[in-house]
């Protein structure tokens, strides 16, 4: 097995993810001044990017890799990956990428 770093926050991170905000907040016409408009924009990127999470690991588990691999870049144990990511688990997301309905 690689050894994978997990996840970790830096300066191009936070750069990535104000330029997002910024985006965002332009094209939905919501000044960033406002820490209610900020709180909101945040919590739809973090969803988006959990939605975004699931082909990769569908991919990932094809290919071989496994659930402890997936776990460690995720920060969490190969069995809470497997129970959030594997398609027989019964509280994984299915929804896709840009599918407007909650869960």
């Amino acid at each position: 097995m690689v050894d994978l770093p997990g996840p970790h926050s830096d300066d191009d991170a936070f750069d990535i993810i104000d330029n997002a905000l910024l985006e965002l907040a332009t094209r939905r016409h919501v000044w960033l001044g406002d820490e209610l408009a900020m709180i909101g924009l945040l919590a739809d990127l973090i969803d988006q990017a959990e939605r975004c999470l699931t082909e990769p690991v569908t991919i990932a588990r094809a290919n071989g890799h496994s659930w402890t691999e997936i776990a460690k870049l995720l920060a969490t144990s190969p069995e809470q990956a497997r129970l959030r990511f594997d398609p027989e688990s019964p509280i994984t997301d299915n929804r896709w990428p840009y599918d407007t309905d909650q869960h």
